[in-house]
Formats: C-alpha cells, structure tokens, sequence
C-alpha cells in the first residue's frame, strides 16, 4: 500500500503542478482508475492523516467523497463506524489549519457517510458535542451549513423513505442546532459588532440552509434569539455588504416557508404577522442606504419586501381589510420603485407577474383590478421613469445583449402582463397625456413609445381617439428627431398592425413612413421588422403594394444590411405573396427563388461574395424562408404553383448536397430547406420524387446524417397514405434501417446493445420519427415487412435511452403501435392483421413494461415520464388483464433495498404504485405514478 500511497502522491502533484500537458494526461488517466479501485478507500484516508501539500490532499478528500458517493457498496457494514470516526479525526485536524477546499471535501463526505449510515442514530447531537468548542466555531458551522443540502443529492439515491426518515431525524433534533447557535452567537456579541461579522455571516448561513431544507418549524423560529437579532443585523448601518446578504438571505429563506397565495393554518400566523411588521420597520434602514447610494443593501431591501407580499398573497387578494392583507404593503415595492437604480426596482418584479397571473385567472378578477388598479397605476409610472434613456445616449435603443436594454425587456413584459387591470386604452390615454406635455424631452418621448409597445396589440380597435394622435404624430415625426425615437417610434407602429388593419386609411403612410428606416444601417433591423409585423396583419390591404416590396427586397442584395433584417423583408413579401391569386404567384416567387439561386451557384462555383454572402447557408435560409412562409391553401389544376420553383432549386440543391456531404452543419441546411420545399406543395412535387428518394439514400449510406431520416419521415407523411408510393417507401425505409442499424450497431447483431444506442441518440430520434410516420400513414405495409421486428426489439431496448427528445420519440411510436390493436377501425385492418399486431405485443409487452419501469427509476433525464406513461396507457387499452399481472411481476422484482441491505422501498409501496396506474382513468394519472416511484429510488 505504501507504494501506492506515494504513486497516488507523485501523480497528483503531477497533475496539479505540471506544465506539460502529456504529463498530465498520463497522471489524470492513473488517478481517475485509481479512484475506481477498492484500494483508494484506505490509500486516500492515509494520505489524510499524513501533513502532505494542500492539493494532494484535496485529491485525498475529493477521492474519499467520490466513493461514499458513488462506491459506497464496496465497504461492509463493520468498516462504516471506523470511516465515520476517521472522517471525524480528518475535521479535528483541519480545523486548525487553513485548508479550506479540504476542509469542503470532508464535510461533504461526512453529511454524505450521515446519509448512507442507517445505524448513526443520532448525528446531530453527536457532531455538536464533539466540536463545540470555540476554536471549532468555523468548522462546526460550515458542516452544520452543508448536512441538511446533503439530504436532496440525488447521486447518493437515497431514495424517498431515507430522505423522510432524515428529514424526521434532523427535524426532531433541530432544537440541537438553535442552542448551539445561539450559544455562539451570545459569545460573539459580547465583543465588538465590527469584529465579529464573518463569524455572525458563518453562524446565518448556517441557521438559514436548514431553514432553506424546512427542518425548523416555525414556532421554534419565532422564538428563537436568532430571529430578533436577524433584525437587528438589518438594521445596523455598520454591517458589511457580506453579512448584510447572508442575513438577506436567511430571512427570504422564512418567507419562503409561506408558499405565494396559499393560506396558511392559525399555528404560523403569529410568525407571519411578526415578519410583516419587522420588515415594515426596516423602512428607515431602507432610506438611510438609498440615501447612501448603497445600491446592495437597497436590492436586499427590495428582495424582502417582495417575499413578504409574496408571503401575504393569499391575504392582499382574499381578505384586503385585515392585518395580513393591509394593501398598503404594496407600498414598499412601490417606494422601490422610486429609486435611481433601476436594478434594485427590477427586484420587485417577480410579485407583479405572479400577482397579475392570479388576479388575471381568478373568478372575481373585476372587483380584484379595481383593488390594485390605484397601484397597478403607481407601478408603470415607475416603469416609464426607469425606461428613459440617458440623456446622452446617442445611438438606437439598448438591446437586450445590455444589461439595461435587457431590464427595458423585462419591464415591457411586466406592463405587457399586467396593463389589464387598469385597461390597455386608459393606459395608452395616460402616456399619450406624456407624450404631448410641453416639455417633453426626447427620452421621455422615447420611454412613454417605449411602454405603449408593449401592450399595444391588446388596445381596443375602434373609438378611442388618443391612438389617432399617437399613430399621426409618429407618421409626422420630423426628419431630426432623435434616432431612439425614431426606432421605437417604428417599433410601435408595427405594434399597432392590428389597429392599422382596421383603419387602412393610414397604411401607405405608414409604409412610406417606415421605408424611410431602411436608409440607416443602423436602423434598417427594427424597420425590416415593423415591414414584416405590417405585412402579416394588414394581408389583404397591401396586395397592391407587392411589386414595391418586391423591388426592395432585389435592392437590399445590392446593399449592405443586415442578413436577418433582410431575412425579415424577404418574408414580408411572401406574406402578400400569399394573397395573390394562385395563378399570379409563380412568376414573382421564381423571381425571389432565381436571386437565391444565383448567389447559392455562386458559392459552388466558388466565386467570391462579400461577407456572409459567400457562404451556402446564407442563401439555404433564405430559400427555407420563402418556402417556410408561402401558404397556398387550393391549388388550381395539376400545377402548384411552387412547382416551377422546386424544380428549378432541387438540382442546385442536389449540388450543393453532393459538394458538402461530409459538412453536416451544410448537409442540415440543405436539409431543411428541403423540408420546407416538399410541405409547401404537398403531394405536387412528384416529378422530383424518385431523384431525391435516391439521392437521399446514397447520401445516407455515405455520412449517416440524421436529417435525411427525418426527411424520409415528411416524404411518408405526404404520400405514405397514396398506395402507388407505399411500396417505394418501405423499401426506402428498408435501405434506411439496415443502414441506421449497420450504423449504430456493427452488422445488426444485437439490437439491444444499449452502450451502442447511448452514442447515437440524434440517430434514434429521427429514425424513431420516420417508423411513427408510418405507423400514421401505412402501419400494414410497414407491419408486414421483413424490418418490423428488428425496428419494434430496437424500440423496447430504446425505451431506456437517457435522452429526452430519442425517448420521446421511441415512446410516441410504441403508442401509435400499440393503438392499433384496440382502435383498429381507425386505421381500417383486418381481423388477420389484428391478430399479426395482437401477436406482436403479445411478445413484446412483458418487456416493453419491464423496460418502462426501469427507465423510470434510473434515468437522470427528466421530462420523459409523460411518453413512458402514455406507452402504459396504451397497453392497458390494448389489454387489461395481461398489464395488470405483468406490471405486479416488474414491480415485485424491483430491488427493495440497497448495496448496505436497507430498506429502499416497501412492498405496500410497490403495490400503491400498481393500484395507481391500474386503476387510472388516463396518461397523467399513470405518469404522477411514475413520478412517485421515481422519487421513491432517486
């Protein structure tokens, strides 16, 4: 062992201390399988005890944690005591030494060994009484901060029972933790205040994590020393910004404990009732540090404030006359609101959206509004202020890539949110009131523009006068004003698109108005913008000026601007393309599709184009973007009216697919564009039909891309219900599964090699895609080939892949399976193919509910329990019976207990869970089932 010891100790300073990177490598790949091994239990507890540099020693404690976390099995139950009291030798030591990232690495490993170590019974009391000494101060706390985080690690799975039972555990010896606390903390304040702080801070942090965990009730809160001097903290002028935070913290941590418009029982009244009035008293702290332009301590004010009326919601919104429900609370936001930061002001917007939410949902939203409608009023004079510019500013609006642009954003969305309560109309009246105020600065123009964008496509359409003179003025605005609001004046004229549909008398105006925009690089972005919002709204208003939009979108290839503000004019012009008579729309679409095509054979010809011009994907996207927006709903005759154009793109497509096929950045453009080229006609573009099926085989063959599977799945989904193209597409999809499993697993062997799927899980999803296209359009074709068995074997085993969208995929396939056999008539089979897919989940239920259940509690991914559930949903339609007996024989062979021998899970349990999802009226049932039996082994 000494040997190793001293390798362990070589490769580690190695490791942290070299400058050649191979070196390093070398000493990284040791170290990492030295972890894995059995020997580093006791190597890494030695080098502990012996007085080795700082990051060997770091290496020896981080080495230790890993195993407790992960390895915990490979001790026996007799060594756990001896780990328990070396661990607690291993914190005896660095407390008097100044090895802080050690020191972290050992409390972790002991909350963690408290976690795993059913036989310590009493740990809490056990560890205070062992450090609770004044020299142990800093060490006892900074555990005593990580121990109760330890209980949610979800890489120690302890599973649901093992965290009550701790909960339980250190809820019970909670009153420990506050006599020892409070014990320190009457030690400290003997001395001076200015002193003692970071000690103050550790001995908060402490106190607010296990409030954080909810494992001190309240009635021990309240009473407790700890909570008087918490405002005593807060009121000091002399406390530091760290301790001022940690204290910050800590009293969130309680208001926390009242969740946002929940009533609460009598017993927690009297602590709510104190919060409120202690923290209305912080006002006078509150001014002294706005006074002081300390910009923290008046954020952490306005944290508190908010908390509390999150705390008192239920109270503001239901019993507004009592003590608890005062409305005048909402006062101490507002008066947030008022200070010069606009960051500190921010902090209050999380109550606003989650008020306006409730009173917006809720069955007496009218009286509600006129309750908050004087604050709700407060509240966007206050967003107006904060919102103007700087004086100074030169150039357009922020964006939100600025920090103040971004709180620009978040204010718009609250007003956007909340504008309801006092009407949209009377709010736009108001600014419209600003906006012709004698005085008016060219910022506070820009602000009240800036606000009335935000709510403006929820005004009233007819009878209000304060739009009109909103709209005129904006249309009016001299050539000199300045360039923000000329940006935001654009902005809020595409805002109003809704409004100026219903008045076209002011469109070509607006139009010439917003044309202007497109001379300032600067501003051409937000005008191409405002064209696009325009066009979208106004459709049938705007078929006469087709030919201008035209004519600016050939012009900007010629100029310089932006490639998404050209992007948004291109679409712009598609819009009214729509309109047009489907006769009249190829010349003009071909148009728009030859200058794409012309830049695009450039590139392959590899003539040089400025900029981003000189690169495939710029022209693919524009292509995706006219064939994303063009919307033709009736065709006339047999030509589609897009036809001419795909036809003339493909073959340039085709070349640029065979000339980047090892690019799959390119090759997923490409890719795209096609996509949308085929959903636009439909089942028109059959004359390019057997060129692209081939190419896109042979290209798959070649680079194993998954967008030509995902191709093939919209080629199904279009013509997989026309019986001329069935048995073309199935042999498709034979070349494309023997190559996806060649790809995936060498020469189709074992389609259930699980390590095999997890490297490929881009692949699974897009083949898993194409397979429920056909499960949608042809499921007997595709049933009765020679590729249905491997395919549904690889959809079982892919039930347990740990990745959201492959699972999501494999999951809704299975569904649109297993839906067959008991919603035949839908899709039309046959008795004799009944019994071919009744035989087929016959073989496979067992192992598809196995699978379900496995998944559920051993993947880290979430969000996959909604498929897994609708699998299971799907199989008791299908049949009853042989779910219920296979579903209890899963359950019953699940492990119930861990590597120690503890209990994990109960067999009463187990059977709460198959009562659960047998008896389920649905999928959501069946998947909070699934949820609570995940909990009960993560």
């Amino acid at each position: 062992m000494d040997s190793i010891k001293q390798t362990v100790i070589n490769a580690s300073t190695t490791f942290y201390s070299t400058q050649d990177q191979e070196q390093r490598r070398s000493a990284e790949q040791w170290l990492n399988d030295f972890k894995k091994s059995v020997n580093a239990w006791y190597v890494s507890d030695q080098i502990l005890h012996s007085d080795e540099n700082e990051q060997v020693l770091f290496f020896a404690a981080q080495t230790i944690r890993n195993k407790i976390q992960n390895s915990f099995h490979e001790l026996s139950a007799d060594s756990h005591e001896s780990l328990k009291n070396s661990l607690i030798q291993h914190l005896e030591k660095l407390s008097t030494s100044k090895n802080t990232t050690v020191q972290t690495q050992i409390n972790i490993a002991l909350s963690d060994l408290i976690m795993l170590m059913n036989s310590w019974h009493n740990p809490l009391p056990d560890i205070i009484q062992k450090f609770n000494k004044p020299e142990h101060m800093n060490t006892l706390t900074d555990f005593l901060t990580i121990l109760p985080e330890e209980i949610s690690n979800k890489r120690l799975k302890l599973g649901q029972n093992r965290r009550d039972q701790l909960r339980s555990l250190f809820s019970s010896s909670s009153p420990f933790l506050i006599e020892y606390l409070e014990q320190a903390l009457t030690q400290i304040s003997l001395l001076p205040f200015e002193e003692n702080q970071s000690k103050i801070k550790s001995i908060y942090k402490c106190y607010s994590s296990w409030i954080d965990c909810k494992l001190i009730k309240t009635n021990l809160i309240i009473n407790s020393q700890l909570y008087v001097y918490l405002f005593r903290i807060l009121s000091e002028p002399k406390s530091d910004l760290d301790l001022h935070d940690v204290v910050t913290t800590c009293l969130i941590n309680i208001l926390l404990l009242f969740p946002f418009n929940a009533r609460i029982d009598d017993s927690e009244k009297a602590l709510l009732a104190s919060l409120k009035e202690n923290i209305c008293n912080l006002t006078i702290s509150y001014k002294q540090a706005e006074s002081e332009s300390d910009g923290e301590k008046c954020s952490d004010f306005c944290m508190i404030y908010t908390e509390l009326c999150n705390a008192l919601s239920f109270y503001l919104l239901n019993e507004p006359n009592t003590q608890l429900g005062d409305l005048n609370t909402l006062n101490l936001l507002l008066m947030c609101g008022t200070n010069e930061d606009y960051e500190v002001f921010q902090k209050s917007f999380v109550f606003w959206f989650n008020i306006s939410e409730e009173i917006y949902t809720n069955s007496k939203c009218d009286s509600l509004c006129e309750n908050f409608k004087s604050y709700v009023y407060s509240l966007i004079d206050c967003v107006y202020k904060h919102c103007q510019l700087n004086s100074e500013h030169q150039s357009v609006p922020p964006s939100r890539s600025d920090d103040f642009g971004d709180f620009r954003i978040k204010a718009a969305d609250l007003v956007a949110d909340i504008v309801f309560i006092i009407e949209s109309n009377k709010c736009f009246e108001k600014l419209c009131l600003l906006l012709q105020a004698p005085n008016a600065t060219w910022f506070e123009i820009e602000a009240a523009l800036f606000v009335m964008c935000s709510f403006a496509k929820s005004l009233s359409q007819e009878g209000d006068h304060s739009v009109t003179q909103v709209v005129q003025a904006i249309l009016n605005l001299p050539s000199q004003a300045h360039i923000s609001v000329k940006c935001t004046a654009f902005r809020l004229i595409g805002e109003l698109c809704d409004w100026l549909n219903k008045h076209p008398q002011y469109l070509e105006s607006a139009l010439n108005f917003v044309c202007t925009g497109f001379s300032d690089q600067n501003v051409v972005p937000i005008a191409a913008n405002t064209m696009l919002n325009i066009c979208s709204h106004c459709q049938s208003h705007l078929v006469n000026h087709l030919q201008t939009l035209l004519n600016i979108v050939v012009s900007t290839d010629t100029l310089d601007i932006p490639s998404d503000a050209s992007m948004e004019l291109l679409k712009a012009a598609i819009v009214i393309l729509n309109n047009l008579p489907p006769v009249e729309i190829t010349e003009p679409l071909v148009k728009l599709c030859s200058i794409q095509l012309e830049g695009l054979q450039k590139v392959l010809n590899g003539q040089a184009q400025q900029g981003s011009k000189g690169l495939p994907l710029y022209w693919m996207d524009r292509l995706t973007a006219i064939f994303r927006t063009i919307k033709i709903s009736s065709p006339i005759g047999n030509v589609h009216p897009c036809q001419p154009a795909i036809e003339q793109i493909w073959p340039v497509l085709s070349d640029c697919l065979k000339k980047y096929q090892i690019d799959s950045k390119v090759t997923e453009s490409c890719c795209r564009t096609l996509r949308f080229m085929l959903r636009s006609t439909e089942k028109y573009s059959q004359n390019i039909l057997g060129n692209f099926v081939t190419e896109i085989v042979n290209l798959y063959r070649l680079n194993h891309f998954s967008c030509f599977l995902y191709l093939g799945s919209i080629l199904v989904d279009i013509y997989g219900t026309e019986n001329n193209f069935k048995s073309g597409l199935v042999e498709m999809m034979q070349v494309f599964t023997k190559e996806a499993f060649d790809y995936i697993i060498e020469n189709c062997i074992n389609v259930e090699n699980l390590d095999e799927l997890r490297k490929h899980p881009d692949t699974i999803d897009d083949f898993f895609r194409l397979c429920l296209r056909f499960m949608q359009r042809c499921p007997l074709e595709f049933i009765q080939s020679s590729i249905f068995t491997p395919v549904i074997t690889l959809a079982v085993t892919s039930l347990n892949l740990d990745h959201r969208d492959a699972n999501l995929s494999v999951t809704k396939f299975l569904s649109e399976f297993i839906s067959l056999s008991h919603k035949p008539q839908i899709k039309g089979l046959n008795e004799a193919n009944l019994n071919l897919v009744n035989r087929f989940i016959g073989e496979i239920g067992f192992k598809m509910i196995e699978n379900s259940i496995h998944s559920t509690i051993n993947m880290t991914t979430r969000d996959t329990k909604d498929g897994i559930a609708d699998v299971l949903s799907e199989l008791i339609s299908a049949n009853r019976r042989h779910v219920e007996n296979d579903l209890l024989m899963v359950l019953k062979n699940l492990r119930k207990t861990n590597h120690q021998g503890s209990e994990i899970v109960t067999e009463q349990q187990l059977m709460d869970i198959h009562r659960k999802i047998m008896m389920s009226d649905g999928s959501t049932e069946i998947e909070n089932a699934l949820v609570q039996l995940e909990q009960l082994y993560l």
